[in-house]
């Protein structure tokens, strides 16, 4: 009868969590939770917000040339939060030189990070941009020249009707495009220190077009790239990762309220942010309420019928 009640108080206790917006989240291997945020999104990569990070393994690509001339493997750490609209993410790597493009000062090829989304869900595209049947959304950040939203793998399957309609050149020039000025709703905000950079990006949840990955519902898949400019790393000279699952934490939310974020950037930072989101206001339904009571009256009303029998 004991064991009885203690299972009884265990499940109502997981109930209660569940029930008013604690989330109990289960380990997965390979799988980055993105936690979820009541309000704006943390734009100090300080900020306690950030859930712990994943690290990342990356491996100097050797499947498209240039290829480079020794294999490297290096790690980046990820964190991923969301809003219900937006989503941010948190790139933490090191790197011992900070290599940052100047206007009028030397060429330098500069530091820089990737994160590459499937523009369709039905399967993973090839991990080197995609192809032309399964194209891959990317976002490029550059130091000292902040983040691109691209695409890949799409614009030989197009041809110049389709590509002017989605607001590409009529004739690609290269496997990897920028996407109209519509569809660059990046932002980013960089910091170095320490021998790490620290970089947020932020996009939203959803696609604003067709050429650009939606990360809306319960989870999508990513993969990671850094190019480190002191070792003279760029375009295919780089390390990248393996395809990475993501799951998005939910809220219980029953209403909706609009605010608008604007911060000042942090020492090092690329550029001032100004974000507008939806906030999600979370409440605890009144059935649960009424479930957690008559769980917690039968947990009683056995508690007291073993009392009886001692």
């Amino acid at each position: 009868m004991r064991s009885a009640i203690i299972h009884l108080g265990i499940i109502a206790a997981a109930l209660l969590l569940a029930l008013t917006g604690v989330l109990v989240v289960t380990a997965q291997e390979a799988a980055v939770v993105v936690k979820f945020v009541n309000g704006t999104l943390p734009t100090d990569p300080a900020s306690p917000a950030w859930p712990k990070p994943v690290d990342v393994p990356l491996t100097s690509q050797t499947l498209v040339y240039p290829l480079p001339a020794a294999t490297e493997s290096r790690t980046a750490s990820v964190s991923a939060v969301h809003n219900g609209t937006h989503i941010a993410f948190l790139l933490v790597w090191s790197d011992a030189t900070k290599d940052v493009v100047t206007l009028g000062g030397l060429d330098v090829f500069p530091d820089a990070v990737a994160v590459q989304f499937p523009v369709s869900r039905a399967q993973l595209p090839y991990i080197c941009m995609g192809t032309v049947d399964n194209p891959v959304n990317i976002i490029y950040w550059k130091a000292g020249l902040g983040a691109e939203n691209l695409v890949a793998g799409a614009g030989y399957g197009l041809n110049p009707q389709q590509r002017e309609a989605l607001g590409l050149q009529a004739t690609p020039t290269s496997p990897v495009e920028l996407l109209p000025a519509s569809a660059q709703v990046v932002t980013d905000i960089a910091v170095y220190k320490d021998g790490k950079w620290y970089v947020i990006i932020i996009r939203p949840l959803g696609s604003v077009h067709p050429l650009m990955a939606s990360l809306a519902g319960k989870s999508f898949n990513a993969a990671f790239a850094t190019w480190d400019g002191s070792k003279g790393e760029r375009g295919g000279l780089k390390a990248t990762s393996g395809w990475v699952a993501f799951q998005l934490e939910m809220p219980v939310a029953v209403q909706t309220a609009s605010a608008t974020q604007t911060t000042t950037p942090a020492p090092g930072a690329t550029q001032a942010v100004t974000i507008t989101t939806t906030k999600l206001v979370e409440a605890t339904p009144t059935w649960a309420w009424v479930v957690i009571g008559v769980l917690i009256a039968v947990i009683a009303l056995l508690a007291g019928l073993a009392l009886r029998k001692k």
